[in-house]
């Protein structure tokens, strides 16, 4: 089981990724900004097969503002398909309870592409 700190979130995909992946030499890209125009960002990136991965940490939830933040990654996500990307979307929950099966839809994903 992982055990990274949730305020480390991004980092705990790369962590699970480099310790379980099939193919860790392919790597994804941090902070890759897809649309230039809203200087939207996703977490990780497989750039040549337009595959995302965004690692929730839900601070909508607990923020009060939370339907703007909350429909603002809505859009982020619908504009990010209509691109032509796929965007798996991971808590750090899901990655500290069940990496390996969180490792193993990325690769699914990625072997389909």
């Amino acid at each position: 089981m992982i055990t990274r700190a949730a305020t480390d979130k991004a980092i705990l995909f790369l962590d699970c990724w480099r310790m379980l992946a099939r193919q860790p030499a392919l790597e994804p890209e941090p902070e890759y900004k897809f649309y230039s125009a809203r200087k939207w960002r996703f977490d990780w990136a497989f750039v040549s097969k337009k595959i995302a991965i965004e690692v929730e940490g839900n601070a909508w939830n607990v923020s009060g503002g939370g339907r703007h933040n909350q429909d603002a990654d809505l859009e982020k996500y619908n504009q990010a398909a209509l691109l032509g990307w796929r965007v798996l979307r991971f808590s750090p929950g899901m990655l500290a309870r069940e990496p390996m099966q969180c490792v193993e839809l990325v690769e699914s994903v990625l072997k389909n592409a």
